[in-house]
């Protein structure tokens, strides 16, 4: 604003600059004519109003030629702590300065009446009464133009580093997002290859499936790593082709069902979010059974279907044994869960672990965002995803 701008906004600012300015000006002729010729209107001699407005308008041009001379002075002689009293003094010559052009111009200028310093002969004692009878007018224009250039200035400054501060913030985020996705991704594949390896030996055949299953995984997770939340279709297509790898390791003790309600598949969730908890419920809820058990993934809508109110609910459900009477410290899955919804949602987004008559549910809740039409589409995995009712 008022020139003080980066380089790339300067033409564009130059014009709005010179539009503030003849805007400023115009409206102070302006005012300045009506004053005048309401002020003389029960003289002997009024002012007309084309009298008052050429005399006005000789004094504002001229203040309007001379503002981008205190636009440079507040550029170069700003205002600040270290060097306040010598930048005032400066200011305050300059204003005088200012003022006695002013004043001067407007006695040659103005056309109805002559100064006394023209009709009886320049002197500079008849120069100084001629000023100082509109000294106080053109000092408060000055200070005036000068406090508003410095408010500007400062205002911009402020608005910079309310902007750095929220790109660092942003940046803040983004980066333990990346922390936390960082620390889930080794855990991930470590399981994984650990299940590849029980398999190697007694089942080639399931072990290469295992490792095609993992190829992909790695491939969806790589494409989705600087993403802080994709659609839950995407979510949902990533969990298949994990399960298909737990199922490989299971056979038929590990039953997955899916109950997804179609409004919710749009909505945007943070990137491998259902994973750690269907992981925690195969292997802490149903994988030390004998006869194994079910997982049940569950994602429904609460409340209007709007952005401003709609609530996304996933749950993840095992009939395992429940949770533990003294409840065991949260691995890196469950606390990446944890910390990624509290920096993506902060107080809006809720995550419980808590033991059912039937087991155990995982449950998180988030506010509704739909992501882009046609974006983050992947091929589909093989298998299908089943929809079932509760």
């Amino acid at each position: 604003m008022l020139g003080i701008t980066t380089t790339a906004n300067r033409p564009v600012d130059r014009y709005r600059t010179a539009g503030l300015i003849a805007a400023f000006w115009t409206l102070e002729a302006l005012y300045s004519a009506a004053q005048v010729v309401y002020r003389t209107s029960w003289s002997e001699k009024p002012w007309a109003w084309s009298e008052a407005l050429r005399s006005e308008f000789c004094y504002a041009w001229l203040g309007a030629c001379l503002t981008p001379a205190i636009l440079w002075l507040a550029r170069r002689y700003p205002i600040d702590r270290r060097q306040g009293l010598g930048r005032v003094a400066i200011h305050l010559g300059a204003a005088t300065v200012f003022a006695t052009v002013m004043k001067l111009q407007w006695d040659v200028t103005n056309g109805k009446i002559t100064p006394y310093w023209i009709s009886k002969g320049v002197s500079l004692e008849r120069l100084m009464q001629s000023v100082v009878q509109a000294y106080d007018l053109g000092f408060v224009l000055y200070w005036g133009i000068l406090l508003a250039i410095l408010a500007a200035v400062f205002y911009g400054r402020y608005q910079q580093s309310r902007l750095e501060s929220a790109q660092l913030q942003t940046e803040l985020v983004q980066a333990q997002l990346q922390a936390l996705r960082a620390q889930l991704d080794p855990h991930f594949l470590f399981n994984t290859l650990h299940g590849v390896s029980e398999l190697v030996h007694s089942d080639p055949v399931a072990a290469e499936r295992m490792i095609a299953g993992l190829s992909e995984l790695l491939r969806r997770s790589l494409d989705t790593a600087a993403l802080p939340a994709v659609p839950l279709r995407e979510e949902l297509a990533f969990l298949e082709i994990f399960l298909d790898i737990e199922r490989t390791r299971f056979e038929d003790r590990l039953d997955v069902r899916f109950d997804i309600a179609p409004e919710t598949e749009d909505a945007l969730v943070p990137g491998m979010i259902l994973q750690p908890l269907v992981e925690n419920a195969i292997r802490h809820g149903i994988g030390g059974r004998i006869g194994g058990g079910a997982v049940t993934v569950r994602a429904r809508m609460s409340g209007a279907l709007t952005e401003a109110t709609a609530t996304v609910v996933l749950t993840v459900l095992d009939d395992g044994d429940g949770l533990p009477a003294r409840a065991p410290r949260e691995g890196i899955g469950l606390r990446s869960v944890r910390g990624r919804l509290e920096r993506l949602h902060g107080a809006e987004s809720r995550f419980t672990l808590e033991a059912t008559p039937h087991g155990t549910e995982a449950r998180i809740e988030i506010p509704y965002r739909q992501s882009p039409p046609g974006a983050f589409r992947h091929p589909e995995p093989e298998r299908v995803i089943a929809h079932v009712s509760d």
